[in-house]
């Protein structure tokens, strides 16, 4: 390497560390502020709701499959895909949020979309579980929350280059 190439070399790192290692501005307040922790607090304030006005009334499939519907488009599904997110919860799950199925052929499967515990245990690769090194929950469990098992098969489908981890 001739002395110009070297002194050229050195100038161009010289130059390109000033920007690199440049102090990053402040954050604003806006992101200071603690982000909702489900999408329903992101979206309106919490409001009382009298005790007398409560009722509880079972899901039906109908309900149960629009709501998979609805929390897959929240989520960032794809447009194309929402029926075929709606057609494997029902056949997996019959669209209900805390279906458990204990004897899976490679393990246990929650939710909706009936996502295994090989995403979120741990294993040789992911010494926390695959789910928890992306930040989209800390234990199995949280897989029957409707919201976190539609980010997390989202996050399979994406993995996967589609639907193989569903098919057979």
């Amino acid at each position: 390497m001739t002395l110009i190439s070297k002194l050229a070399l050195s100038l161009f790192i010289s130059v390109t560390s000033i920007f690199v290692l440049a102090k990053p501005p402040a954050p604003t307040p806006q992101e200071t502020e603690p982000a909702p922790v489900t999408v329903w607090q992101g979206l309106e304030p919490a409001t009382l709701l009298p005790t007398t006005t409560v009722s509880t009334t079972p899901i039906t499939q109908p309900d149960a499959c629009q709501t998979v519907f609805d929390m897959a488009r929240h989520v960032g599904w794809p447009e194309h895909e929402l029926s075929m997110v709606v057609s494997v919860a029902y056949s997996e799950s019959r669209c209900l949020p805390h279906a458990f199925n204990a004897n899976d052929t490679v393990g246990q499967s929650y939710g909706a979309m009936q996502v295994n515990d090989f995403w979120c245990l741990p294993s040789k690769y992911y010494p926390n579980g695959y789910m928890q090194a992306y930040g989209l929950l800390t234990v199995c469990d949280d897989l029957f929350d409707l919201e976190t098992n539609m980010r997390a098969a989202l996050n399979i489908y994406r993995y996967s280059n589609g639907w193989r981890a569903w098919s057979q």
